[in-house]
């Protein structure tokens, strides 16, 4: 079990890093296309609210549903960009498919995180889908924080 927990850490940390390696500017955008919302650097603290879990299992991160919960289109680049989700209950996951095929960005709650995943660092310009699952597929409230705050 001990050495399951230090996998998860290990993994929280390499996709943490890949996404700080990424060589991005400071800037977003604002305007809605479709279900994909804009963000510019005026309002991009914000939340969004839902219910986590679903019947779709994402193999590696929990329970999703069938549409993300969240999408967004960055324009430009972005310095830093965190990701946090408070779930009322469950096991919350945090699923971010990124703009190229092989951004896959995993996070589980745990309770080093408090059961709160997170993740932050560097975005490139791009479409991003955000699914809040739940390891065992429970539904629960959520909020969902976005914040460029370092």
């Amino acid at each position: 079990m001990f050495n399951l927990f230090k996998l998860n850490i290990i993994y929280i940390f390499a996709l943490t890093m890949t996404m700080l390696l990424f060589n991005l500017k400071s800037s977003m955008a604002n305007t809605k296309k479709g279900n994909a919302t804009k963000i510019i650097l005026a309002q991009a603290n914000q939340t969004i609210q839902g219910r986590s879990g679903g019947s779709t299992d994402s193999h590696g991160c929990g329970f999703v549903a069938n549409r993300p919960n969240y999408e967004m289109n960055l324009e430009q680049e972005i310095d830093y960009m965190r990701l946090t989700v408070q779930a009322a209950g469950g096991q919350p996951t945090l699923l971010v498919l990124g703009p190229n095929s092989e951004d896959s960005f995993c996070v589980l709650g745990d309770e080093v995180s408090g059961l709160k995943p997170e993740i932050s660092g560097v975005w490139e310009a791009g479409y991003y889908r955000i699914y809040v699952g739940d390891r065992i597929g429970e539904r629960h409230q959520f909020t969902l924080s976005i914040s460029t705050d370092n």
